[in-house]
């Protein structure tokens, strides 16, 4: 046969084939072995993030405490950069080799101020052996550094050592093997018993290999978590804990006692123009109310609220007797960066207008209006002087000279009523 009929004989397997997307391998061919990336956005202060690699988008709009499935890419060295959803301004930018046939978690986290991103490398394969593999990732903003316990429930971690040990922020551990059961994971502070997470009773199947991410909701100490399964979904693993202050900002009735649900009684004997300090309490659907304390038992103010999981909220009583009302403020403690302050103001007049503030003669904030806070804003340290005026008739209704900022602290001011005798205060959140 000619090499021409020969070749005309192998044209309809040529085109058989092309139309079925096979691909002819050959002896210098090498099948591929892509990674695997997915995102998930642990930061507090972004409502939605985007994400490009090398140059494309590929991830869009994922929201807080939201995580991705897969995209696959080559093993090479990968440009990956991360904007707030709406803004074209990279928040963070790197490159990394991505491996071959390794599952990846972009994790996101920080503050806005202070942002970062971990490329998470995933255990490629969970064990077969029936144990669980577990690591801990410390993407909690909000402390440097933290011990975990993972245990029996209700077990006393006073008598133990930590499972893990110093787990550094932007730190992962070691993986440790478990087996399966029930068991309650608990954080503390490095090198203390003191606990700012408590996952209560959780129940860990075998086979499965995880990575506990702990994250900063807006708590200045409280952690909550998410747990990653390896090739697989990521499950909230809340924690049972928020914390809540108590802010007196009603005249004429003196001290006042903080309660939850008629019973609890979280605040006693806080004076007139104060602040307690944080306690930690259960998270959850709660009633926070308010009695005078010279006489207990009855409720001058109420609101319901529910304490998000980790997190820090300010509730406060104002008005004149007979008419004192009481309100919830969702509060972010994370810390400011650099040795900045972070500031915001809260406008408890209720018979004032918007209010606006100036620090050392420059606005600050605008058209805080009673009986809300402005949004935080982050400054140098510095004595200042802070100037509340009439948003509407511009007239001055306090000034308060003299004002520390202490670095690396978050600070409330609170402007107090009635508008035409207004008082204030500065009080420290972290």
């Amino acid at each position: 046969m000619s090499l021409r009929r020969r070749l005309l004989a192998l044209v309809p397997l040529a085109l058989l084939l092309f139309a079925g997307g096979c691909k002819v391998n050959t002896i210098n061919y090498f099948p591929p072995h892509p990674a695997s990336v997915r995102v998930i956005n642990l930061l507090p202060e972004a409502a939605a993030i985007d994400v490009q690699i090398d140059g494309a988008t590929a991830f869009t709009g994922v929201t807080f405490q939201s995580l991705t499935g897969y995209q696959t890419y080559d093993n090479k060295t990968t440009n990956f950069s991360i904007n707030v959803t709406g803004s074209t301004t990279p928040l963070i930018s790197f490159g990394f080799p991505l491996a071959g046939e390794q599952p990846y978690t972009i994790v996101v986290f920080g503050t806005l101020s202070n942002p970062s991103a971990t490329l998470l490398a995933e255990v490629a394969n969970a064990p077969t052996n029936g144990n669980i593999q577990l690591a801990l990732f410390n993407a909690a903003i909000n402390n440097a550094a933290f011990d975990v316990y993972v245990t029996a429930p209700g077990a006393d971690i006073s008598t133990v050592g930590p499972n893990f040990n110093f787990v550094s922020y932007n730190g992962v551990s070691l993986n440790l093997a478990f087996a399966p059961g029930t068991y309650q994971v608990r954080i503390t502070q490095q090198g203390t018993k003191t606990v700012i997470y408590d996952s209560g009773g959780t129940a860990l199947t075998p086979n499965i290999a995880l990575t506990m991410i702990a994250y900063s909701k807006g708590s200045g100490v409280l952690v909550n978590a998410v747990v990653l399964e390896s090739r697989g979904g990521s499950t909230p693993l809340d924690s049972v804990f928020a914390r809540t202050k108590a802010v007196n900002a009603a005249p004429v009735i003196g001290p006042v006692n903080q309660t939850m649900g008629t019973t609890f009684q979280v605040v006693t004997n806080l004076p007139y123009a104060n602040a307690s300090s944080y306690n930690q309490v259960s998270q959850g659907p709660t009633q926070l109310d308010f009695e005078a304390s010279a006489t207990p038992g009855a409720v001058i103010a109420s609101v319901p609220t529910t304490l998000a999981p980790g997190t820090d909220a300010t509730v406060f009583v104002t008005g004149l007797p007979g008419a004192q009302q009481a309100f919830v403020l969702q509060d972010s403690n994370l810390p400011p960066f650099g040795g900045n302050v972070r500031l915001r103001f809260v406008n408890t007049a209720w018979d004032a207008n918007p209010v606006n503030v100036a620090m050392n003669g420059t606005t600050i904030a605008s058209n805080v209006a009673y009986p809300t806070a402005s949004a935080y804003v982050e400054t140098a340290t510095a004595t200042v002087t802070f100037t509340f005026t009439d948003a509407v008739t511009g007239t001055v209704l306090l000034s308060l000279p003299d004002v520390v900022l202490v670095s690396g602290q978050t600070s409330t001011v609170y402007l107090l009523g009635p508008a035409a005798a207004a008082g204030g205060f500065v009080t420290q959140d972290n």
